[in-house]
């Protein structure tokens, strides 16, 4: 009796139908498959996947739910307990490498992920991973934060206070560098995914891009 089966037969149909499409999808390496053979593996009625979802698409969204819990759960491990290093940019870049290595470890999921753009409410689940990034940026440059006044080419700057509902300047900062570096290492795995990494530079290596890249993005927000 596969794990989704035994939810199952503790009374949660819905959860034991999600982990048997993504058992599926784990196993075949592909989301080719109906939503009879998740029921089939969950060891319910063909008719029973309906009284939780409309259909497979249906079905394949809260796979990817769990996704984007996974990917939440590899950045929250590689970031570690509250962090230590405020001002170690390699706390930050570990985000980044992490990042790589679930795209190449849950590839097919990896690819759902994105599928069917836009994703829903940022509140969601799928937006976690990416606050952890945000909080390790927002850590990061508050460690390495200069004075408030920055001279600039003779003129002086000083921070304004933002007024109610807008993000203050250092969360702002924060959300652009983490988006910078999101895009980066998204771009990195999915060209990576689809061997066009290399295509024109034979030498490259993803983690080495990424490494130099971050270092330099990081650098100009210190």
């Amino acid at each position: 009796m596969s794990d989704s089966q035994k939810r199952y037969h503790h009374g949660n149909l819905k959860d034991a139908l999600i982990i048997a499409a993504a058992e599926l999808i784990e196993n075949q390496g592909t989301t080719d498959f109906s939503i009879t053979d998740a029921a089939n593996r969950a060891g319910v009625s063909n008719a029973a996947p309906y009284r939780h979802f409309r259909d497979k698409q249906d079905l394949l969204e809260h796979v990817k739910e769990l996704a984007f819990l996974g990917l939440y759960e590899a950045l929250s491990e590689a970031r570690g307990p509250a962090s230590n290093h405020r001002g170690d940019q390699t706390a930050v870049i570990s985000l980044g490498l992490a990042y790589l290595r679930f795209a190449r470890e849950k590839h097919r999921f990896f690819s759902l992920m994105w599928e069917q753009l836009p994703l829903p409410d940022v509140a969601t689940t799928k937006a976690a991973a990416f606050y952890v990034l945000v909080d390790a940026i927002a850590e990061f440059i508050a460690g390495n934060a200069k004075e408030t006044y920055v001279e600039r080419e003779g003129d002086v700057h000083e921070h304004t206070v933002p007024t109610a509902g807008e993000p203050g300047i250092e969360e702002s900062r924060a959300l652009q560098a983490a988006t910078q570096l999101w895009a980066l290492a998204h771009g990195l795995a999915t060209l990576e995914q689809n061997e066009l990494l290399n295509r024109f530079d034979r030498s490259a290596n993803a983690e080495h891009l990424l490494v130099k890249s971050a270092e330099a993005l990081l650098a100009a927000y210190t």
